[in-house]
């Protein structure tokens, strides 16, 4: 997300929701749920009856703020899902699923999206045998990606993959070689955002 330095956790209550932009540590200490315990179980900032374009920016919101990207950026993307085959609301999906900063998180190689862009800007991960250090980089079938060999010992990083068992159909992995591959493209049926793609065509369609 361009030059953000705010408080990840920020995003999540502008949302009133959880969008694991820490990783594993918002099971552990998010405010958000300390915030529902004090609160008797409420915590939404928003009112109980939200308007239709409340609704529609906060879907929209939620999806960029989980794909970690700059306004500029995202609208850049549904600009792209318009001019593909096919609804703009799905493609807009296709496109975030298939970032490599996305891909590298679903194969359990990073815990989050913001670690998962640091460990490719830094260089520490290679697609088809080279560096890239592109995390905009939009994956494709046959792709294979591997992980630096430096890094392939750092011991809480070892026992993070050896434990993480939520990679999708669509991506294979090798957790003894620190490796993966794109074997097909995703459908909307295997993109896990929790979004109404639709209310965001709407919203962009006003």
């Amino acid at each position: 997300m361009g030059r953000y330095l705010g408080s990840v956790c920020k995003l999540c209550r502008r949302v009133s929701e959880k969008l694991f932009l820490k990783g594993e540590r918002c099971d552990i200490k998010c405010t958000l749920d300390k915030r529902k315990k004090k609160a008797g179980g409420k915590t939404s900032r928003f009112p109980s009856k939200q308007s239709e374009y409340g609704k529609r920016l906060r879907e929209k919101q939620k999806t960029r703020f989980s794909a970690f990207l700059n306004e500029a950026q995202f609208h850049n993307y549904y600009k792209q899902s318009k001019k593909m085959p096919g609804s703009p609301g799905p493609n807009l999906l296709f496109l975030l699923e298939t970032r490599l900063d996305n891909v590298v998180r679903k194969m359990g190689f990073a815990q989050s999206i913001i670690a998962s862009r640091q460990l490719i800007s830094h260089g520490n991960i290679k697609v088809n045998g080279r560096n890239l250090r592109v995390p905009a980089y939009r994956v494709r079938i046959g792709d294979k990606i591997v992980l630096n060999d430096k890094l392939k010992e750092n011991a809480a990083l070892k026992r993070w993959i050896g434990n993480y068992t939520k990679a999708p159909t669509w991506l294979t992995v090798n957790k003894e070689s620190f490796s993966g591959e794109v074997v097909s493209l995703p459908t909307r049926q295997d993109i896990s955002y929790p979004v109404d793609e639709t209310l965001i065509v709407e919203l962009y369609s006003r």
